[in-house]
């Protein structure tokens, strides 16, 4: 495995570990400062909105500059907005900082996306790709669980502010985390080798951006794949978000909300090592669909939820299925979309995911303000049906390999 590959992975899973294990202690801290259900709302959107605006513009420049800067540039933002969580004491200051913890992720995974499409045999980009979601979701099983057990040993400990004491060990060391993805970001731009160049000049620098974004969007199916890919991830999102208040409202220790989310992630880098298998077995298409099926059932059943083994059971089902939709709809994209616009393809397809984190999120805050917090998981599991009914009637050249 190539070195730059392994530092990727190395980043992605730190990052994950550090962005998944706190945004759920950041609603914990909402809730302790007097957040309602709709104000966690507006900061869950807040993570997507300034990626949504500079999204398409980073994957352009990453097409033209490389990806290494942006790569590095993302990790120290992401660094010192962890670190600022310390401080920041009010519901609009937990958003603003939301805010800029999202542009820092989109940043390097615009940059770590691109550089796993750009290099190596393109016989093989499924199978990176499929070995860069499993570490997503590992960074996404180990963020959550540890800092479930972080925080709920620290309120457990006498002294007063217990749950503030709880968040601020959950920062302090996811900050930790993240510093390590700066050191190895930094050593990964001396070890990228140079982008190669193909064919003219034009063709690899792909036009300016008002040229380029229309070729992407007349990539076939793109419009669907990118349903599907901001439905899934906005779903991942808001379970991570309302699972605190929703145990809460239920009784659920703080230690049991880590692991439920730490189990849908463990769920979906299983179903991510079986992507292949998978996609051989149904093709592209319905295995999309299915992916959005069986989490929408389970989610339909949350609220319904009378024991923890049940939720796990539902977790579970819900982890199997969301994770295979990212990989899915990030290999087709990548596969498609022509050398000297690869970078602005993946970036479209982020800004729609950015752009369902920015909408989505208000849109169920209000629901859940006016018909409590179990409302959130039965209204994604109707975004969910909606998206599958879109994809059935669509091919995004699902099953066959990509060229």
């Amino acid at each position: 495995m190539s070195r730059w590959f392994l530092g990727v992975l190395a980043i992605t899973v730190c990052l994950q570990t550090a962005v998944y294990g706190s945004r759920p202690m950041v609603s914990y801290k909402a809730l302790a400062i007097g957040a309602t259900p709709f104000d966690l709302g507006v900061i869950a959107a807040s993570f997507a909105v300034l990626s949504l605006l500079v999204a398409v513009p980073v994957g352009r420049w990453v097409d033209r500059w490389g990806e290494p800067p942006f790569i590095a540039g993302g990790t120290v933002l992401i660094t010192a907005t962890t670190a600022s969580l310390l401080w920041i004491d009010s519901v609009w200051g937990l958003a603003v900082n939301q805010a800029a913890l999202g542009l820092g992720h989109i940043m390097t995974v615009i940059g770590t996306q691109t550089l796993i499409a750009n290099r190596g045999d393109p016989g093989r980009r499924d199978g990176r790709f499929g070995v860069f979601t499993v570490f997503v979701s590992l960074g996404q099983l180990v963020g959550p669980a540890a800092a479930g057990l972080l925080a709920g040993n620290a309120i457990g400990q006498p002294g007063p502010g217990g749950s503030q004491v709880g968040t601020d060990l959950v920062f302090v060391v996811m900050t930790v985390v993240t510093g390590l993805a700066v050191v190895v970001a930094a050593s990964l731009w001396r070890v990228t080798p140079p982008r190669a160049r193909h064919g003219a000049d034009s063709e690899v620098d792909g036009g300016s951006l008002l040229t380029a974004l229309p070729r992407v969007l007349r990539i076939q199916g793109m419009p669907h794949a990118m349903l599907a890919s901001l439905t899934v991830l906005t779903s991942i999102d808001l379970i991570a978000a309302y699972l605190p208040a929703y145990g809460e409202a239920r009784g659920l220790s703080v230690e049991t909300v880590g692991l439920l989310l730490g189990v849908r992630a463990a769920a979906s880098m299983a179903t991510r090592v079986l992507m292949l298998p998978l996609i051989r077995l149904a093709g592209r298409r319905r295995l999309l669909a299915i992916s959005m099926v069986l989490p929408a059932a389970a989610l339909a059943a949350f609220p319904l939820a009378d024991n923890t083994v049940f939720l796990y059971t539902a977790m579970t089902i819900i982890g199997f299925g969301l994770g295979l939709g990212q990989p899915v709809t990030l290999a087709w994209v990548a596969g498609r979309a022509p050398h000297s616009i690869r970078g602005t393809a993946l970036a479209v397809r982020l800004s729609g995911n950015r752009l369902g984190q920015t909408a989505l999120p208000v849109a169920v805050g209000a629901v859940a303000g006016a018909a409590g917090v179990a409302a959130v998981f039965v209204s994604l599991a109707g975004l969910l049906v909606i998206s599958t009914t879109a994809v059935l009637f669509t091919s995004l050249a699902s099953d066959q390999q990509e060229p």
